[in-house]
């Protein structure tokens, strides 16, 4: 009996020491990149702000959404931005397809363990995450591109698309 009690003790512990998700705060990930290599985020360690974009090749608002980031990552500069273009609920090629549409984010593949992380449900997702780790903007469902680069804009410091 002592022993079943040990380990029912240890059990809730080891459950009530996981830190859950937090509205404010990025949760690590590591997952796999295009060629299979391992990418490691971790938001306690940031040389840079980071874009999560959770994305499937299938997805129209995906492909719709995606031109904008570019042009913030563009008008960032590619080392004071990481964009981690986080694959889910997939089974189409998405480096082909981040490579034909001219994307040049970081792809991790098979990103659905990192999506459930981050209570993602659907495509797009996305999440601005600062140098300290803390989530400061989060895709609303059915913020229009444009809404989208904007906030991303004024939360990097970056100059407002010339319309």
């Amino acid at each position: 009996m002592g022993h079943r009690l040990l380990l029912l003790l240890l059990t809730l512990a080891a459950l009530f020491a996981r830190p859950a998700f937090s509205a404010d705060q990025a949760i690590a990930w590591i997952g796999k990149g295009e060629s299979g290599n391992t990418i490691v985020f971790d938001p306690q360690k940031l040389q840079r702000p980071a874009v999560l974009l959770f994305w499937a090749t299938w997805c129209p608002y995906c492909e719709a959404l995606m031109p904008y980031i570019q042009k913030v990552y563009d008008a960032a500069g590619h080392s004071r931005l990481d964009i981690y273009a986080i694959d889910i609920k997939d089974d189409g090629d998405p480096a082909l397809v981040l490579r034909k549409r001219k994307n040049t984010f970081t792809l991790v593949r098979d990103g659905d363990a990192i999506a459930d992380k981050y209570g993602v449900k659907g495509t797009p997702g996305l999440f601005l995450v600062d140098r300290r780790g803390s989530i400061v903007y989060r895709r609303v469902g059915g913020d229009s591109p444009e809404k989208v680069e904007t906030a991303l804009r004024e939360k990097l410091g970056l100059p407002a698309t010339p319309r």
